[in-house]
């Protein structure tokens, strides 16, 4: 059987092949054909060619392209484009797989509906925090984004043959699946033997140390609170704090942040590393950072949380999602509270023994989401999906 998986991702060409960073052939599609016999990805395409992209399409593996767009207005300007895509591509016959909260797969969901074929979901964040007013920067329709598409995802959840979610609990309560049967548990990450560290990181005397902090985030949305750490680290190094930041990512948003740190006065401070493979260039990093730092105002279950969790690093983190599944209470912070981070940081940084404490205890939570069991709960949503989407 073929299974489309529909994702709101961004995807470039590399030779006119449709390629990513982070979806290509072996790190993502592949995983799908240890159930069904072919896949087809589907995703905004855009013109653009990017050299270190890696192909998505390989042995049984084909992909869709819709209009490259951006934003709400982009979304507009080119629905009738994209309607006409999914309706020529949908397939009675196959499995469908939408990966939600984001436009397009929440799109493909009614389109199958109404055309009765049975669909399931991944559910990856929830929409109430990443259309929250501070998430979209204010937007005059953030508001009523924060209550559509959590009403939209409900509904999905409750009419798909399957649902997978990234958390053990934390979405699965505001969004349940219709039954018992059809709700699945498992992080899309693959921490693979050689992303663990044998040993967590040790720390003596911080207090007149320097230390730097790291971050791992795209930089399309300010999703992930750059501009809340940055101001952090800015209050750190008024109090004398030798503290420097490494910003690993990229996006629009770029020389937006790259603007605030020289204007906070942290030019010399903050390290922007742009683009990194996935994989060892980013471990490097990690392995030369002190302290893993996420002020998210959305997340589902933290994948770069977890990555960093793998290589022996204490972290700070916001209460949203899942991520009070992975971190305790003393190393969780409210959304946009750069006061509440900074103190954080500060007694994190005054206190080795907790150091020491945190990086041990990451280490170890962090093989619970080892890929060899990840890949066995990911294999029965794929042969829960592809039993429930079977034709009579």
């Amino acid at each position: 059987m073929k299974v489309f998986v529909i994702r709101d991702g961004v995807f470039t060409l590399n030779d006119g092949v449709p390629s990513s960073n982070l979806l290509y052939y072996a790190a993502f599609p592949k995983r799908y054909l240890a159930v069904f016999d072919s896949v087809t990805m589907v995703g905004r395409l855009f013109s653009k060619e990017d050299p270190t992209a890696k192909p998505v399409t390989g042995p049984n593996v084909d992909f869709v392209s819709l209009p490259g767009y951006h934003g709400p207005i982009g979304f507009l300007k080119n629905l009738p484009k994209i309607i006409s895509v999914i309706n020529r591509s949908i397939d009675p016959n196959a499995a469908y797989i939408l990966r939600v909260p984001t436009t397009v797969p929440s799109l493909y969901s009614v389109l199958l509906y109404l055309k009765r074929i049975p669909f399931a979901v991944e559910v990856a964040a929830d929409p109430y925090d990443g259309y929250s007013p501070q998430a979209l920067g204010n937007h005059p329709l953030s508001r009523f984004f924060q209550w559509f598409f959590p009403l939209l995802m409900r509904w999905q959840c409750r009419n798909a043959v399957a649902a997978a979610y990234v958390t053990r609990d934390a979405l699965q309560r505001r969004y349940p699946a219709r039954n018992a049967e059809s709700s699945f548990s498992f992080t899309s990450i693959d921490l693979v033997p050689e992303a663990y560290r044998s040993e967590p990181r040790t720390y003596e005397s911080t207090r007149n140390a320097s230390l730097r902090l790291v971050i791992i985030g795209n930089m399309q949305k300010t999703l992930k609170g750059h501009d809340v750490l940055l101001h952090s680290l800015a209050k750190l190094r008024s109090k004398n704090f030798d503290l420097k930041l490494t910003i690993i990512g990229y996006g629009e948003n770029l020389a937006f942040f790259q603007k605030m740190a020289e204007d906070l006065g942290l030019k010399d401070h903050v390290e922007f590393t742009g683009k990194l493979q996935n994989g060892e260039p980013i471990r490097s990093v990690l392995d030369r950072c002190d302290i893993f730092v996420l002020p998210s105002r959305q997340e589902g279950l933290p994948r770069a949380l977890l990555e960093a969790m793998a290589r022996g690093l204490p972290a700070i983190a916001t209460r949203v999602g899942g991520t009070p599944e992975l971190l305790e209470e003393h190393a969780l912070v409210e959304p946009d509270d750069i006061d509440g981070l900074a103190g954080r940081i500060q007694h994190f940084v005054e206190n080795p023994e907790l150091l020491n404490q945190e990086a041990a205890r990451n280490l170890a939570l962090s093989h619970e989401y080892s890929m060899e069991n990840v890949t066995i709960q990911r294999n029965r949503f794929f042969e829960r999906v592809k039993q429930a989407s079977r034709r009579v």
